[in-house]
């Protein structure tokens, strides 16, 4: 992984204590940097989810009711 020059970014000052508070100072980078590459990964997984369904149609409802019977706090 090659370390790009600094980039200034605004966040909210309460979601910022949060997670300084979770990760202690020295482990916020590490934090941030795993927030957006979970970020990116849902934005191509969403797209992914987006073309299966072009190609193939919706999920018929009764599969979807059966995933929330099996999973019904997903």
């Amino acid at each position: 992984m090659s370390v790009m020059p600094t980039e200034p970014v605004e966040l909210d000052a309460e979601l910022l204590a949060a997670a300084r508070h979770a990760t202690g100072a020295a482990g916020l980078r590490a934090f941030i940097e795993r927030a957006v590459r979970r970020e990116l990964d849902n934005e191509a997984f969403g797209k992914l989810l987006d073309e299966i369904e072009a190609e193939s149609g919706p999920v018929p409802e009764d599969v979807l009711a059966e995933a929330d019977r099996a999973w019904p706090d997903s």
